[in-house]
Formats: structure tokens, sequence, C-alpha cells
């Protein structure tokens, strides 16, 4: 055959791809990803910013020249695959043995890994969740959506009593016509449904808060924090700021948490004229003070939120196929091939 032919699908061009995807690999963990421009600016400078945008870097996975260096690596190890499965047939017609199909069904196990993969960037689909206690979003699986429900959720802790060491969902899923299910999310312990993979991510507390003016009242779901802005006039803009503390402390006049338990549960509130504060106070649950007359704020409630991830990746079956036949592979190659001195 032609030279190139024998160059795209030569051993030296596999090692010399794969070391490149290697270097793109390392060059992903030691650079952020998926950031705004002003982040690269702070780490590289302009300069540097702009190398690392141009080049991708900010963006490996998705970048062309990893899709390049990608599909050139797959072409070679289609060709290598053909290659190796021609030659076997041949010999097999002469001598038949399970030890020349090591190679061939190694580097078909490679192929099916790699459109695996492909399959998986092309259809897996990822939506995180913040679900509060009591409350039902809709997930779609690969045969048709279903319901969760998010029925309570716990924390254990450390010795200290202040670190989380764990911390779980304990969730209902219905899917219409079927009886409900349920079922526990831990961290590091994911569970799955409908072709769904439910990870534990992270948690926290929605609070429940109500503005009033007397004539009318607005109630407001707030997760941890948030900003609300009044109004606007030529002196700039008024902003309502609200925290929730689960356990409050103040110590010289400064707020403090001292743990995520919600052993002294307080909300602070803060009015802002544009930088500058001009009111602040603090409530506990059921109380309601002035923010600026006849606005006022009264603190209704509060309960856990958990931030579950959903995945759907259908490329992981494929890829497991692909994983088996290599492991088959490697068993025909080792212990029933020839080896050559």
């Amino acid at each position: 055959k032609n030279k190139f032919y024998r160059f795209i699908s030569s051993i030296r061009l596999a090692i010399i791809l794969l070391a490149v995807i290697a270097i793109l690999c390392v060059i992903a963990t030691i650079i952020p990803q998926n950031l705004d421009e002003s982040h690269y600016t702070n780490l590289f400078g302009s300069f540097g910013a702009t190398i690392v945008t141009i080049l991708g870097f900010h963006h490996v996975f998705s970048s062309p020249i990893f899709y390049f260096f990608g599909i050139a690596f797959a072409i070679n190890l289609f060709i290598c695959t053909y290659e190796r499965i021609s030659i076997a047939i041949k010999i097999s017609k002469k001598k038949f043995s399970l030890g020349i199909w090591g190679s061939p069904i190694l580097h078909i196990g490679l192929c099916i890994i790699l459109v695996g993969i492909a399959f998986s960037l092309i259809s897996k689909h990822e939506i995180y969740y913040e679900i509060p206690v009591g409350e039902t979003v809709t997930v779609a699986g690969k045969s048709g959506g279903f319901t969760l429900t998010l029925d309570d959720f716990s924390v254990d802790y450390y010795d200290d009593n202040i670190s989380p060491k764990q911390y779980r969902s304990s969730v209902t899923i219905k899917k219409p016509k079927l009886d409900p299910i349920p079922m526990e999310i831990q961290v590091n312990s994911p569970g799955k449904y409908n072709g769904v993979s439910i990870l534990q991510q992270s948690f926290g507390w929605e609070i429940l808060v109500t503005l009033s003016t007397g004539q009318a009242s607005t109630q407001l779901r707030i997760k941890d924090e948030d900003w609300i802005v009044l109004g606007e006039d030529p002196h700039g803009t008024t902003t309502l700021g609200i925290a929730f503390y689960p356990d409050y402390d103040e110590e010289q006049g400064i707020a403090q948490m001292k743990s995520h338990r919600d052993d002294n549960p307080r909300v602070i509130w803060v009015l802002q004229e544009g930088d500058e504060p001009i009111a602040i106070d603090t409530l506990a649950v059921g109380e309601t003070s002035i923010i600026q007359a006849p606005l006022t704020i009264t603190f209704d409630g509060y309960r856990y939120y958990s931030g579950l991830q959903m995945k759907y990746d259908p490329g992981i079956p494929i890829i497991f196929c692909g994983f088996l036949l290599l492991c088959v592979g490697l068993l025909l190659l080792y212990l029933l091939g020839k080896r050559r001195n």
C-alpha cells in the first residue's frame, strides 16, 4: 500500500496522537474550564488570556483542537482494526486459532468504546435541580418522564457538630400507572431510575419571607441569600439583602454562622442605598420588623433544599460492551496467542 496509508494506520501515529490527547487532558486539569474571559485575564494577564482563548484551552474537551486529534486517533484505530481483522481472516482460512483473534477483538472493543464516547458527547443530558423538602420536579427519561418528590433531607456531622460528614435525600419516584418507588440518594451513592442517574451534589436552606406595605404583600422564596431591587432614584439604587443563618452567632457586632445546623435560625436583612447600608435587623421565625415605613418584612419559615444532578448518558452501555470485548481480546492475546522471541 502507499506511504500515506501506511502512515495513517501506523502504531507510531497512534502513539503520537495519544500523547497529544494526554497533554490536552493535562492542560484541562491545570487551566480552569468554562469560565468568563475576565477570569483568565486575572490569572494569566491579557496576552496569556488571549492565547488560552484562541487555542480553546478554556474549554479543552469541546475545542476544535481536541476534536481534530480525537477524530484522527479514531481514524487510525478503525484502519488498524480493519487491517488486523483482514490478517486474522487470512490466517484462519489456513489454520484457525482463537489466539489469532485476540488483537482484532481487542481493537474492535476499543472502536466500540470510542463510538460510545462519541454517542455520550452527542446524546448525554444533565440537569441540576435544587428541590425544597416537599416539592416535586418532573424529570425526562429514556422511556418517558417521571416525577421526583423530595420527602425529607438529613445531614450527618463529624464529632465537631459543625462540618457535614454525609447528607442524604429521601425521595419518591412516580411514573404514570406505576406504583411509587421510595429511594435514598447519598453522596457517592447515587440512585438510578428510567436510565437517569440521580446524584447528591449539594444542599442548602430555602427561607420564606413576606414583604408587606399594609395594602399589599408578597411572599418570597429565597435560597440561602438574595438581593432585591426596591427602587431607583437620582441618588442610586435601593436594594434589600436577605440572608439566612441556620446557626446564628454574633461576636463584636459581626454576624457569624457557627455551623450548618439549624440550632439558632435567623434571617438578617440589610437595606442599602447605592453601596451604603442604611438599616439592618435580625429576625427569628415569626418575627416582623419595619424596613422603611410602610414596608415590613416577616420571617415565615425555612426548610432544606437538596441539590440533585440528573444525568442521562445512553453511551455508557456501549462503552461497557466495548470494555468487555477489550478484556476478551486481551485474554485471547496473552493466554492463547503465540509469543514471539
